[in-house]
């Protein structure tokens, strides 16, 4: 039997921050284009890149997994993501080219279908994508507004305050969405070249 074909979607630290997703290659530059913003206020105090409805759309990366099967591609990222087990069903996407059923609905069932097409196209069988859900900066699920997420960023100190520019400083400089030209225009906290491309 033939190993699927698997490949994982990235747009935020994946792409400098692998860890131990187990690569096969590079990341690519012509992933499907998806609705991405920081709009997630992780527990660390970062304000990271989630995939948002109301954003304007990105092309993103994409990168070959060495996985034996879906299952692992899932248990993969979701380690690397640290995410439990018990969320892998809602915050891992997983799509199978083979079997494009079962799409859920609304916002989130337009960027399955995007990915869908995206995949389509491509020479892999299945894809995998970190599908975490926007948050509030004291923890409630919700798109947190940009004057908020500023206000957030600024109250932040030592280590926590160095993560979180970082992580804004490195995304890709693609990435040019609304909260970040915010930010870098309130913060100073321009973005520094990237080579995303590097196994």
């Amino acid at each position: 039997m033939t190993a699927l074909r698997i490949g994982c979607l990235a747009w935020g630290s994946l792409l400098w921050d692998p860890r131990s997703l187990p690569r096969a290659g590079g990341f690519r530059e012509d992933g499907p284009a998806l609705p991405i913003e920081f709009s997630r206020v992780s527990t660390d105090g970062r304000v990271t890149l989630v995939i948002d409805p109301g954003a304007p759309d990105i092309e993103t990366f994409w990168v070959p997994l060495a996985v034996g099967s879906l299952d692992e591609a899932v248990a993969r990222l979701g380690a690397r993501e640290r995410v439990a087990p018990a969320r892998w069903p809602s915050w891992i996407g997983r799509r199978l080219k083979s079997d494009p059923s079962r799409s859920p609905g609304g916002d989130v069932g337009e960027v399955v279908a995007r990915i869908d097409r995206w995949l389509a196209r491509s020479d892999l069988d299945a894809v995998v994508w970190t599908a975490l859900p926007s948050r509030l900066p004291d923890g409630r699920p919700g798109r947190p507004g940009v004057d908020a997420l500023v206000a957030h960023l600024e109250g932040l100190e030592g280590a926590a305050r160095r993560r979180a520019e970082e992580y804004i400083r490195r995304a890709p400089t693609r990435l040019r969405t609304p909260n970040r030209l915010h930010f870098e225009a309130r913060l100073g906290w321009l973005a520094v070249a990237s080579d995303p491309g590097r196994p």
